[in-house]
């Protein structure tokens, strides 16, 4: 059932909870306890609704719908306390030639592989995202870019050291990646591209090498 008919079922429910006239007390505690029951049937169902759509359909972290506005949630707060977050971007090098040698389980057994590794990484007030592809992004909360460069740097080391079975061996894989602040006064997409545009540069000089903005 769609996240917005769970809704309104959830409003409907909670409106006969309170107009109850013209019935007896044994009915009305029997009704009432039904429609107690189904509220919260619905409200857990709301729940669900919400977290799939925020949720990668394949690597079990978030997906960039959700990053996004965590970005904006942290610009946010940089701008009104001045505490600082960081944005860093990954991307797997080579990871298209492994998914054409080894096939796509072997892929999608690498990224849930990576996606176990920053999850495992980072702290639980921080974020893990598949922004698409082999693409993700980790959102550090109160973290300047010299943190995040430190921790980009021992994920990376993590993720190198993941081997996934392939049938005729082990593959494993690299990142190369970058970061970007995460500062007010600019679309939350920006600081997304900054940190990309900065992974590409050190694409472009070697993998795992870091590059800021």
């Amino acid at each position: 059932m769609p996240l917005s008919r769970v809704s309104s079922a959830l409003n409907e429910a909670s409106f006969r909870a309170i107009d109850r006239t013209g019935v007896t007390d044994a009915q009305l505690s029997q009704d009432n306890i039904s429609l107690q029951a189904e509220i919260t049937r619905l409200r857990y169902r709301v729940l669900e609704l919400e977290r799939a759509a925020d949720t990668d359909p394949l690597v079990p972290v978030f997906n960039r719908r959700a990053f996004m506005r965590e970005v904006s949630r942290a610009q946010t707060v940089m701008e009104r306390y001045d505490m600082v977050s960081s944005l860093i971007f990954f991307d797997l090098n080579g990871f298209k030639a492994i998914n054409d040698a080894h096939g796509h389980t072997v892929g999608d057994n690498l990224l849930k592989a990576v996606g176990d590794v920053l999850l495992n990484g980072v702290r639980q007030c921080d974020m893990v995202a598949r922004l698409g592809g082999d693409e993700f992004g980790v959102l550090l909360f109160k973290s300047s870019p010299e943190i995040a460069r430190a921790k980009a740097s021992a994920l990376s080391c993590r993720m190198r050291e993941e081997r996934i079975f392939s049938g005729n061996g082990y593959v494993n894989i690299s990142a190369s990646w970058g970061v970007a602040p995460c500062d007010p006064g600019i679309a939350a997409d920006e600081i997304l591209h900054r940190a990309d545009q900065a992974m590409y540069k050190a694409k472009r000089s070697r993998p795992d090498k870091l590059q800021t903005v």
